[in-house]
């Protein structure tokens, strides 16, 4: 892992490529960088969950690892997942849950609800998504 400080005191970790069996630690981290940020327990707790949710659907969906960087800026918490996907379509947050006889498709709406703000972009010339989910303290 690297941690750097920046000028401003935020702080960076950039988590090496997350597999299935990285994804507690990955918790850790956030609970980790929560409690750094001053977010309670039980927000901390909620956005936890809202990340699991988007890591777990990078590794799945997007290539087998997930990309992780974890950002504290004060009271606010920013986590960034990237994958490296090949969908064609943008992925869009729904708006209301999916069917409940539908299999899957709740994570990123779960996510959603979990955390302040939540982000979606291609990334840069590697292809692939990252989302980026914010939440302050």
């Amino acid at each position: 892992m690297v941690d750097e400080t920046l000028a401003d005191e935020s702080h960076v970790l950039t988590m090496p490529p997350v597999t299935v069996d990285g994804v507690a630690g990955v918790r850790r981290s956030v609970g980790d960088a929560a409690d750094r940020a001053g977010l309670p327990p039980e927000r901390a707790d909620l956005f936890t969950v809202a990340v699991n949710e988007i890591v777990i659907n990078a590794i799945e969906h997007g290539g087998g690892t997930a990309d992780v960087t974890i950002i504290i800026a004060g009271p606010r918490l920013t986590v960034e997942v990237g994958d490296h996907g090949t969908a064609e379509a943008r992925l869009v947050v729904p708006g209301e849950a999916p069917p409940v006889d539908q299999p899957g498709g709740r994570g990123l709406w779960l996510a959603s609800r979990l955390c302040d703000e939540l982000t979606i972009e291609p990334r840069d010339h590697t292809g692939g998504t990252v989302i980026r989910l914010t939440t302050v303290a």
